[in-house]
């Protein structure tokens, strides 16, 4: 069966190249696995994996992620995935698009970098992704306390960002299934604001309901309440606000 890739530049193609990650038998051979605590997350799904990969160039080095599908967990898809046209590629295919769509539109993504798959990418797949500038999640600074510790204004300029963040997504009418906090990196910059990263943006398309939309929102809040029901309120006057912008 043929095996096709698709680059983001030509210069990332002699990028990767130059570091052996030019084809899809190369992406299942390199990287590392990935932290602990990462590693327990991204490896739930029996025939995926994420691993890590530092590439080097004249200018130092460069750390990539490498997601792999090799066979798919289902086949009939949902009526959803079929009214969407999501409905069979592997998920590095609709990764590599997911991506791109939120970086067109304007999102802080992880960059796609490349795409590898096989055939017509049902199954087997790789698509490599540019490490975000922040090294921990919403997710994780929740289950670290550090949110709840967090000063009043600093708290309340993130939370006023990762809800403007999922009111700009709705009111483009963009609905991402993978819209969870453990995907959203908050980068803090000066002028005391925060940039949020977007990563694992699989799932996504355009013209959304507003079922979708709401469905995705209610999704996202369960977990801040089962976390720190506290906070729950901000988020939700956060993202009032932010949608009737």
């Amino acid at each position: 069966m043929s095996q096709h890739s698709q680059f983001a530049s030509h210069e990332i193609e002699r990028l990767l190249t130059a570091n052996g990650l030019c084809d899809l038998e190369a992406a299942f051979e390199l990287g590392e696995p990935l932290d602990v605590l990462h590693a327990a997350r991204a490896t739930r799904h029996q025939h995926k994996r994420v691993v890590r990969l530092d590439l080097n160039s004249p200018t130092g080095k460069t750390r990539v992620y490498i997601k792999r599908q090799w066979r798919r967990e289902r086949w009939l898809p949902r009526p959803t995935d079929i009214r969407h046209r999501i409905a069979l590629k592997c998920s590095p295919v609709h990764e590599w698009h997911g991506l791109r769509i939120l970086k067109s539109a304007g999102f802080h993504v992880s960059e796609p970098l490349a795409l590898f798959w096989q055939g017509w990418g049902f199954s087997r797949g790789a698509v490599v992704t540019r490490a975000v500038p922040p090294t921990r999640s919403m997710a994780d600074l929740l289950l670290r306390g550090e949110l709840q510790r967090m000063e009043t204004r600093r708290l309340d300029t993130l939370i006023e960002a990762a809800a403007g963040v999922v009111a700009r997504l709705h009111r483009a009418r963009l609905s991402w299934r993978s819209m969870k906090a453990k995907h959203f990196y908050p980068e803090e910059v000066p002028g005391g604001k925060w940039r949020i990263w977007l990563i694992d943006c699989e799932g996504v398309y355009r013209r959304a309901s507003r079922h979708d939309c709401r469905r995705e929102w209610r999704n996202y809040l369960e977990y801040i309440q089962a976390r720190a029901p506290g906070l729950q309120k901000s988020f939700v006057t956060a993202y009032g606000a932010a949608a009737n912008l």
